[in-house]
């Protein structure tokens, strides 16, 4: 198996690139929104990659983490879920942001994503939410195991959201925030100011 890649940027057109490595072009299809922030062509971009096998064809996902990858892996498990659909789900949400749609069983966010009714919604949820561990992928979880109560979580998205930061962005900052340096009893307002200092 392909576990990942690493290379130079080669082309890119909506979900598909091409990471050139050593002279050979490796298609690859990832998330939207992946594909956006990988740079410029030439740009120098490792990927977590996952080789689906069928009869007629071989084809490659890639990722930026290993969480999102082992995520993608288990959205293909549930019956009806097959890779373009994954890929479509996590186009939309990050992995931290799946993972809570998931554990809260908000079906009717999943079911804004092209492609996913009512059904598939209901059945992602029922199969997944005991499988996945939501702090694997709570982005403001730090190594030493100190992780954001999760109103506490939201509240600091949506004072970010507040004042011009898109919901991407208030991920990503609040991503840096190193929470075991903040103390038992942080306040929404302590998590909202460190992530504006990681920006």
């Amino acid at each position: 198996m392909i576990a990942s890649i690493e290379g130079l940027l080669a082309a890119r057109e909506g979900s598909r690139v091409v990471i050139e490595v050593d002279g050979i072009g490796f298609e690859i299809s990832v998330p939207l929104r992946v594909a956006e922030s990988l740079g410029d062509e030439g740009a120098r971009v490792r990927l977590h990659t996952y080789l689906h096998v069928r009869e007629d064809t071989l084809a490659l996902y890639g990722f930026p983490d290993e969480g999102e990858r082992r995520l993608f892996q288990t959205l293909i498990s549930v019956s009806g879920v097959g890779p373009k659909l994954a890929l479509s789900v996590l186009s939309i949400a990050s992995a931290g942001e799946l993972a809570r749609i998931i554990h809260e069983e908000k079906t009717k966010s999943l079911q804004s994503i092209p492609g996913i009714g009512k059904k598939t919604a209901e059945r992602i949820v029922l199969e997944l939410k005991d499988k996945i561990e939501l702090e694997r992928y709570l982005p403001a979880a730090a190594a030493e195991g100190a992780l954001v109560p999760r109103d506490l979580f939201e509240e600091a998205v949506t004072a970010l959201s507040s004042i011009g930061l898109s919901r991407q962005s208030a991920l990503k900052a609040l991503e840096k925030v190193k929470v075991a340096e903040l103390g038992e009893t942080f306040r929404v307002e302590d998590l909202v100011r460190e992530a504006l200092k990681n920006m």
